[in-house]
């Protein structure tokens, strides 16, 4: 299928029309663009599981949960 579009000149002005001329030099013959297929998304990266604590750590000094298990006995200060 041919569409026709505006004629334009060097300086992107629309071209008129000669009228002793019997072809209409305004309008040009183009055939349309194919259309651009999407771009497929890419898939969302994995992101890293958060490693274990070791039992053995302890709260920081001075953390409610330190605290917490000074109180129960669970260590000493």
């Amino acid at each position: 299928m041919v569409e026709k579009k505006r004629a334009r000149g060097k300086g992107g002005k629309f071209k008129a029309d000669d009228p002793s001329t019997p072809e209409n030099e305004a309008w040009e013959e183009v055939k349309p663009k194919a259309k651009a297929k999407p771009k497929a998304k890419p898939k969302p990266k994995a992101k890293p599981k958060p490693k274990a604590k070791a039992s053995s750590a302890l709260p920081p000094v001075g953390s409610a949960a330190r605290k917490s298990m000074i109180l129960r006995g669970e260590i000493e200060e």
